[in-house]
């Protein structure tokens, strides 16, 4: 089972005013549908509020067969939007509207094993007031050998001067087998534009993870053992990057989950295909103003 745990919200994407969309979204949402359109069985662990909007979300991910049986529901309580407005390069800066209860709960799954893979990570992933329920599905995922995956999703150094939260991202980091993020999100967690340099202060941490940076239209660079591989970026006709890095998240779980690639050796061995395939979700994605891979999207 892949599981994937985060925030869920609903995305209103401004290109301008007369061109907006409305999708469900949140990282680990879109990476959760895009996974069950490629026909993988998935789990979305997350809160939502008992609003017309948590109705939109829940009816979607049902349409698309991503479970829901993890959901929190609060009562009486609004589900969080997010405005998305993209620039001329069509990357998104955000607006966040958001109300959770005082008392929060995540639903936990009763047990791992070293099948299956849980992804978690944005900020949502330092949230002081839901850590210790997050810290403990990924103790729980840790203590059974399932495949951990951590998407930083950092976009802004002013969001780790908490020194809290600073810790609790290294402390994500040294848990995790693969620490996917983008150079952008690494040079605010360590200060840094120079990718070699991420690297290295990502091995400090968790010398046998395999990391994997992202670089935009410079396609991604990753490091596995001794091997270190770069690829460039497809060639795309860009409409949004909204959920272009949760698109790479699901094409690279669909790769190993579909290859049975969870160990250390074989995660090594074939970093090349995970890498493409990551690379082939993202661009589909960001061809379009949707969060995650066409119903129509066919995986070579």
């Amino acid at each position: 089972m892949i599981y994937t745990l985060g925030e869920s919200l609903l995305d209103i994407i401004i290109n301008t005013m007369d061109d907006t969309v409305v999708r469900p979204g949140g990282a680990m949402l879109n990476t959760a549908v895009s996974l069950s359109r490629s026909g993988i069985k998935v789990s979305l662990i997350t809160e939502l509020g008992d609003d017309n909007t948590s109705k939109l979300i829940i009816d979607f991910l049902r349409k698309n067969k991503t479970g829901t049986e993890k959901i929190t529901q609060y009562q009486n309580n609004n589900t969080s939007l997010a405005l998305a407005f993209l620039d001329n390069n069509k990357k998104p800066s955000y607006t966040f509207i958001k109300k959770y209860p005082e008392t929060r709960t995540l639903l936990h799954p009763k047990q791992f094993s070293s099948n299956d893979i849980l992804l978690f990570g944005s900020l949502y992933s330092l949230d002081v007031d839901i850590r210790d329920n997050i810290l403990s599905i990924v103790t729980l995922a840790n203590a059974n050998n399932s495949l951990i995956i951590y998407d930083p999703n950092i976009r802004n150094a002013h969001h780790l001067k908490d020194k809290r939260l600073l810790k609790a991202v290294y402390e994500n980091i040294e848990v995790s087998k693969i620490i996917k993020g983008s150079d952008e999100d690494f040079a605010n967690i360590f200060g840094t534009n120079n990718t070699e340099k991420q690297l290295e202060a990502v091995g400090e941490i968790n010398k046998d993870a395999v990391v994997i940076i992202t670089l935009g239209s410079d396609g991604v660079l990753a490091k596995a053992g001794n091997k270190k591989l770069r690829f460039p970026a497809m060639r795309t006709n860009v409409t949004s990057t909204v959920g272009a890095g949760d698109a790479f998240n699901a094409g690279i779980i669909y790769t190993i989950n579909s290859l049975n690639l969870n160990t250390g050796y074989k995660l090594e061995n074939s970093l090349d295909i995970i890498l493409k395939n990551g690379l082939r979700f993202s661009s589909v994605v960001c061809s379009s103003l949707d969060n995650y891979i066409p119903e129509s999207f066919t995986i070579k």
